[in-house]
């Protein structure tokens, strides 16, 4: 095989059809050196064809030389994604090919989904020292023994960057030993925002060599972590709360198909559900018999939480029966009380597999309907006046006549938030309820609200003295500017007569000197 030095020394006068087993492949090779206005920046790397209607697949013949491939991947300045789905067994074309690539610096994604054996790795390992551009790693479909997961371990070590945000190692079968081996690489790698580990068998071992590195990770970026199909169990499962303690930033956690988690696994992830600084929002458990038992648990875990918003698992398979469904229904509309009604959850938006699945009880579905599309508060008054014909005043006496406007206020708005939400035949009933609220309230106290009007007739009265004190001062003014203009009046008529029915007049003058 060329070395790679001698690639640049040959390319100006390189036949493409001379290197490769078609015009398709070749014309691969002409997008990657010259580009083209219409790629989308996309390879795909393949033993047979995919889809005949994308451009973008390299299906590798007898002809094709990969080391060529791989030089023109490396000078490519457009090449965004790059996805590994075949390599043939010559380990010289696959280690040219790695080689060719280690080059480039353009690439955002690489999905390897073969064995690329040890030089292979070694230059992969290059590559994710060279590249700051990769934000996507993903290794897919191919089994990881212990040698290969070494191999794997000792190129992420070489990855010192800190642009990676995901990495995925997906349906790979790997051993315990080695995914410890690559679980402790990633130590290094605190800024991720998505770990997908999902159809591994990391078991439990796995599970505490990855709270391990967890734990490295002080301020951790992680928002996902999806571990489905590992054989994890309970303990597995609470090594691995623990572990995420600190993940504060974790919206999504994929638990499903690992069969071995019980109630007992749902009753420790309380702690992280209960958390104050608890940002996890999706916790998917399809595949999981956690019975009634874990429902309680789960129920239980998520009060106060006001973060979850999707809790998935499949009904059918859950093993829950009216004991289990009891539990979520009191967590989303607690009867006990009012005050119990409001604090309820009216954040989480799904339990179970959507609004359509009829296993699913119909109060629950209702209750998550109001969660989904209406705000906390509207879901709030909806199950409060849903729930209560009538209120029970006397948790409230301590408030005294204070809550008089509150009751009010409460009402005018429950009224509006009633039509926004098309709940007409409770709307009907509400200016009785209202009604019978305060009554409740009043007679419930009636020394206080007799107190209260003599109390408030004390604090009128003096304003009622300064009213008509001001009144009686505005009147007094008004009749002397009357009195003045009565006067001004008859000076102008000449005098005010002596005696009524007389014609001689007074001047008022004159009069004023007689009185």
């Amino acid at each position: 095989m060329t070395e790679y030095k001698d690639y640049d020394a040959l390319v100006q006068n390189i036949n493409l059809a001379d290197i490769t087993s078609s015009e398709h492949n070749a014309n691969i090779l002409r997008t990657l050196r010259d580009g083209h206005p219409d790629w989308n920046k996309t390879l795909h790397i393949l033993e047979d064809e995919f889809d005949e209607d994308i451009d973008e697949e390299f299906i590798v013949e007898e002809g094709d030389d990969l080391g060529w491939l791989g030089y023109f991947i490396g000078m490519s300045e457009e090449l965004e994604a790059l996805h590994v789905h075949y390599l043939p067994e010559e380990r010289e074309q696959v280690d040219a090919l790695v080689r060719g690539v280690t080059h480039n610096q353009s690439i955002t994604e690489l999905s390897i989904q073969t064995d690329l054996g040890d030089e292979g790795f070694g230059s992969l390992g290059c590559f994710l020292q060279k590249n700051n551009s990769l934000t996507h790693l993903i290794f897919e479909g191919f089994h990881v023994d212990t040698e290969c997961g070494h191999n794997i371990a000792m190129a992420l070590e070489q990855c010192r960057h800190n642009s990676l945000s995901r990495f995925e190692l997906d349906q790979n079968n790997i051993s315990e030993e080695a995914f410890a081996e690559i679980a402790t690489a990633l130590r290094n790698q605190s800024q991720l925002e998505d770990l997908y580990l999902k159809y591994n068998n990391i078991g439990r071992d796995g599970c505490v060599a990855l709270v391990n590195t967890l734990r490295v990770w002080q301020a951790s970026n992680l928002k996902c972590l999806a571990l489905s199909d590992n054989n994890i169990d309970d303990l597995g499962l609470q090594a691995l709360v623990e572990g995420i303690s600190n993940c504060c930033n974790l919206e999504k956690i994929n638990l499903s198909d690992n069969d071995q988690i019980t109630a007992a696994g749902m009753r420790s992830m309380s702690p992280l559900l209960q958390s104050e600084s608890c940002s996890l929002e999706v916790l998917s458990l399809y595949g999981i018999n956690f019975g009634d038992n874990g429902a309680i648990a789960l129920a239980d875990g998520l009060r106060g939480n006001k973060s979850l918003r999707v809790l998935a698992f499949a009904p059918t398979s859950a093993g829950i029966t009216e004991v289990g469904w009891a539990a979520f229904s009191k967590l989303l509309c607690d009867p006990s009380s009012v005050n119990n009604t409001y604090l309820s959850n009216h954040t989480i938006e799904m339990i179970g597999s959507g609004s359509y699945d009829f296993n699913t009880p119909p109060d629950i579905r209702r209750y998550l309907a109001w969660n989904k599309s209406r705000h906390i508060i509207d879901a709030a008054i909806c199950k409060i006046l849903t729930t209560y014909d009538h209120f029970d005043m006397k948790p409230f006496f301590h408030w005294k006549l204070k809550l008089l406007p509150v009751v009010v206020d409460w009402f005018q708005s429950a009224r509006s938030r009633m039509l926004a939400n098309n709940l007409g035949e409770s709307i009907q009933s509400l200016p009785s309820r209202e009604l019978s609220a305060l009554y409740k309230f009043v007679r419930g106290m009636p020394d206080l609200t007799v107190i209260s009007y003599w109390q408030q007739f004390v604090m009128n009265a003096p304003a009622e003295r300064r009213r008509i004190d001001d009144e009686r001062r505005r009147l007094e003014d008004k009749r002397r500017r009357l009195y003045y203009e009565e006067e001004v009046a008859w000076e102008r008529l000449g005098g005010r007569p002596r005696r009524e029915g007389s014609s001689t007049v007074v001047s008022g003058a004159k009069r004023r000197r007689h009185e």
